[in-house]
C-alpha cells in the first residue's frame, strides 16, 4: 500500500501486487515488448481485476470506518482512491480511547494510594 498527500486535498490510498507478481508480469512484458502474446494479456487482465477488486474492497472498508473515499483521478492509477475527511467517529478509535483513559486512571490511583501510604501525614488537602 502507498500513502501521499496530494495538494493537502486529502490522502491517496492505493494498493500494488506482490513483487512476486509484479518480477513475473515485468519479465514477460520484456519477453514480448509489443504486448501481443496471451502471457501478457494474461497477467494484464489479472492485474486489471486484483487492481478493481482491491479498490472496491478499500473503498467499503474506508467507507465502513467512516471516511469519505472517492476516486483520486489519477488517470495513471486509475484504483487509487482518495480519502478526504472522516464523516463519522471511529468506534474503534473511542474504544481504544476508553481502554486508555481506564488505564490511566488505574495508574494515578495506584501512584495515589502509594504516596498516602508514604506520606500519612499529607492529606489529600495538603494537611500535616
Amino acid at each position: 500500500m502507498q500513502v501521499d498527500v496530494p495538494d493537502l486535498r486529502g490522502v491517496t490510498v492505493d494498493w500494488q501486487e506482490h513483487t512476486v507478481f509484479w518480477d513475473a508480469s515485468q519479465e514477460a512484458w520484456a519477453e514480448d515488448p509489443l504486448q501481443e502474446g496471451a502471457e501478457c494479456a494474461a497477467f494484464g487482465k489479472l492485474a486489471a481485476a486484483i487492481g478493481e477488486a482491491m479498490a472496491e474492497a478499500m473503498r467499503k472498508i474506508l467507507t465502513a470506518a467512516g471516511l469519505e473515499v472517492t476516486g483520486s483521478g489519477n488517470d495513471y492509477a486509475p484504483d487509487q482512491l482518495l480519502v478526504t475527511r472522516r464523516l463519522a467517529p471511529s468506534p474503534w478509535q473511542a474504544r481504544r480511547d476508553a481502554k486508555f483513559e481506564r488505564q490511566q486512571e488505574v495508574m494515578r490511583a495506584a501512584w495515589q494510594a502509594k504516596h498516602e501510604a508514604e506520606c500519612p501525614n499529607h492529606g489529600p488537602d495538603g494537611d500535616r
